[in-house]
């Protein structure tokens, strides 16, 4: 995943910077997930996010 990924940036930032436990990693997903939604109903662009949601969700946390 990339290093910029949404999802990532959240659950480092949920951790204080450590290393992300699963649940911070779900709720960035859930949180990323709610933004595409909430963009999309506005009909603002997407830019990368949808993208960036999809490769989130295949990453398995620990």
């Amino acid at each position: 995943m990339d290093k910029n990924n949404f999802v990532l940036l959240t659950a480092l930032q949920l951790s204080g910077g450590s290393k992300p436990k699963p649940w911070m990693l779900k709720a960035g997903i859930n949180m990323l997930s709610n933004h595409i939604k909430q963009r999309k109903r506005l009909g603002l662009p997407l830019f990368e996010l949808e993208k960036e949601l999809e490769e989130a969700k295949r990453i398995k946390p620990d």
